[in-house]
């Protein structure tokens, strides 16, 4: 019991001491450390920052929301420091022996930090100056040497670069705070480029973005790099048309038309190729090479090629998305009536009746008389200063209708320098005698100057009204002065060369005028020509006129030639012949091979159609006929003033 009681006594005694010197442990850490206290902040904004870490000596704290921490410190000298993503680290000397003398804060301002970077062309390595900067919804711009700054980046943000021309790159963030690079791929184009037509490549063709220029391969393809946003490729080939689209892709793929257009006209019925076709185009025009070959150039994706020769019909067709036009031409030898101006319309569609049942195919009606009337309501101002158009009996549109459906050549014959209603109300236009007096011809005839400009001009002016209306050719009559007639002639009017080149600087001049038209020029002379080399004061010399005609026409009706054996004889080779009318023969056929002696411009002959000295009828109609066809005329066309024609005159249809 004794026992019990002194063990009890001695655990009692160590357990006070034991708690004793818990107690004095425990106060000893009390009086060594302290607490510390204060904020962070940002050195810009003064706003705190939530979530720094704040350490020493191997303690550390995590500031509030509000920004402010607290931390135990030890006695003894230790490096306070504060940190925050974003922000440059921020040291602070503390001395715990100083802490334990009195109780202080110490607050944390800390800058944020600050990202160097340069953007480069990952290929070159150049740099890439002012190239965009994207740090979430900030976009920066680097300057002129491609160096950027960033202030308060934080580990893990993407930046995004781009520059012109250069694909995006984008990088994470991973602690680096200067150096930071960031290489731009450049960007890349492929154009293929392909002929619409025949999907061949087209190579060789000039591709272009801003300042940058390349051709494509053989295989139509070209590769630009660098490409800026929103630029625009455009493209040039040789014999395409240019086009230009927006860049929306690295690949683009194109289709040019071609706008060239080529082609050869032969004759339908040699295949042999025909050198000097007129094809028209618009405002462009070309004649075929020897080998009947044409180019055209700028050809919109659709439009109307008129082809034109003499000797063969004229035609158009519609050209549409195609590089080559081939055309054939059937050879065309015209078979016409003069139709006379003053005819009713029953009348005239009487005489287009009599063409569809016969060998026929062509018309020639009278658009501008002598008295120069005109046949239709011109815009001229001086035709309608003189009231050219008055007494109209038919509408020339009908006519041209009708030849139209029935196939029928339609030429407009229209007198030139005999015109009384022109030379009357503009005698500065006349042709007059020296002393001034206004020329006249028995039975009162009256003839305008051909050495006139004005007149030139009226009347090239209502020809190509004429030709704009649809018909096929345009005809001058009485292009000529008016012959032989004792003192009208002084001056230039004397000169037979100043003559001939008056009536050839007229036609040269109606040439150019109406070689855009779809119509054919031609032009009737004094069937005299054809047998004598002078002009016989008319200014006419087959020489000198066919070089601005596609026909030229001498109206060789035996019936003119009066006192003319000697012309008959010795020009035109026509032997024992007393009277031309009594061989008509003879006097066709020869004054062809004369004519055709003289120019190289296609002859079609006049033929007489009425009774004359001769007294001809059916029997000697048809040997003119016979005779122009055997002599190679291009063509025949019978003249009767009143518009009057037997049809046993002319064979069946195809004849």
């Amino acid at each position: 019991m004794l026992y019990s009681l002194t063990v009890l006594k001695r655990t009692g005694l160590l357990l006070f001491l034991f708690a004793a010197l818990g107690t004095g442990i425990a106060v000893y850490w009390i009086e060594e450390t302290r607490e510390l206290a204060g904020v962070v902040r940002d050195v810009d904004s003064r706003q705190p920052i939530a979530g720094a870490s704040v350490s020493v000596a191997g303690r550390a704290a995590a500031t509030d929301p509000t920004g402010r921490y607290t931390l135990s410190i030890p006695r003894g000298k230790y490096a306070l420091t504060a940190l925050a993503d974003g922000y440059q680290t921020a040291y602070s000397e503390i001395n715990g022996e100083e802490l334990f003398k009195r109780t202080f804060a110490i607050d944390f301002e800390l800058p944020p930090n600050q990202l160097s970077g340069i953007v480069r062309d990952a290929e070159t390595q150049q740099p890439l100056p002012y190239a965009q900067v994207i740090v979430g919804e900030k976009v920066f711009s680097a300057d002129a040497r491609g160096a950027f700054q960033l202030r308060g980046v934080k580990n893990g943000w993407r930046i995004a670069a781009n520059a012109p021309g250069y694909r995006t790159t984008t990088l994470t963030l991973d602690g680096t705070t200067s150096d930071f690079a960031v290489a731009l791929v450049p960007n890349s184009l492929t154009i293929t480029l392909t002929d619409q037509s025949t999907r061949q490549p087209i190579p060789n063709a000039t591709v272009q973005v801003a300042a940058q220029s390349i051709a494509t391969n053989a295989q139509g393809l070209a590769i630009l790099r660098r490409i800026p946003a929103g630029a625009i490729l455009r493209v040039n080939a040789a014999g395409y048309e240019g086009g230009s689209v927006p860049i929306n892709s690295d690949n683009i793929a194109l289709s040019l038309r071609a706008n060239t257009l080529d082609g050869v006209i032969t004759d339908a019925a040699t295949n042999q190729p025909i050198s000097g076709t007129l094809v028209l185009m618009g405002a462009q025009s070309a004649a075929t090479n020897a080998k009947g070959a044409f180019h055209f150039e700028n050809v919109p994706a659709k439009t109307t090629l008129t082809v034109k020769t003499p000797g063969y019909r004229r035609v158009q067709i519609e050209v549409s998305q195609t590089a080559r036009a081939d055309l054939k031409l059937a050879p065309f030898t015209a078979k016409a009536i003069h139709i006379p101006m003053g005819l009713t319309g029953e009348r005239v569609g009487e005489l287009i009746d009599l063409v569809n049942k016969t060998e026929l195919n062509s018309i020639v009606i009278d658009v501008k008389s002598e008295h120069g009337r005109i046949a239709w309501e011109s815009a001229v101002p001086l035709a309608k200063q003189i009231s050219a158009e008055s007494g109209r009996t038919f509408e020339l549109n009908d006519v041209i209708q009708r030849c139209r459906a029935h196939n029928i050549y339609c030429i407009a014959r229209l007198a030139v320098f005999q015109d009384f209603l022109l030379a009357t109300a503009r005698p500065a236009f006349a042709l007059r005698y020296p002393n001034g007096a206004v020329f006249t011809e028995t039975g009162g005839a009256a003839w305008t100057n051909p050495l006139s400009p004005d007149v030139w001009d009226y009347n090239i002016a209502l020809a190509k009204e004429i030709a704009a209306m649809g018909f096929d050719e345009v005809q001058f009559d009485y292009v000529r002065f008016p012959g032989f007639y004792p003192g009208l002639y002084a001056g230039a009017n004397a000169n037979e060369d100043a003559r001939v080149a008056a009536i050839a600087g007229f036609l040269a001049r109606a040439q150019k005028e109406l070689r855009g038209t779809n119509a054919f020029l031609s032009a009737d002379v004094f069937g005299l020509t054809t047998a004598t080399d002078d002009d016989q004061y008319t200014g006419q010399r087959l020489k000198d006129l066919g070089l601005y005609l596609d026909y030229v026409s001498p109206m060789v009706y035996p019936d003119t030639w009066t006192d003319a054996s000697y012309l008959v004889t010795n020009g035109l080779g026509v032997r024992n012949c007393r009277e031309a009318v009594e061989c008509p023969y003879d006097i066709i056929y020869n004054s062809f091979k004369r004519a055709a002696e003289k120019t190289n411009t296609r002859v079609r002959l006049w033929l007489q159609a009425y009774p004359g000295r001769g007294d001809y009828g059916i029997a000697q109609y048809k040997t003119q006929k016979k005779a122009a066809q055997d002599a190679g005329s291009a063509g025949w066309m019978f003249w009767n003033a009143q518009g009057n024609y037997d049809v046993r005159m002319f064979g069946a249809p195809g004849q």
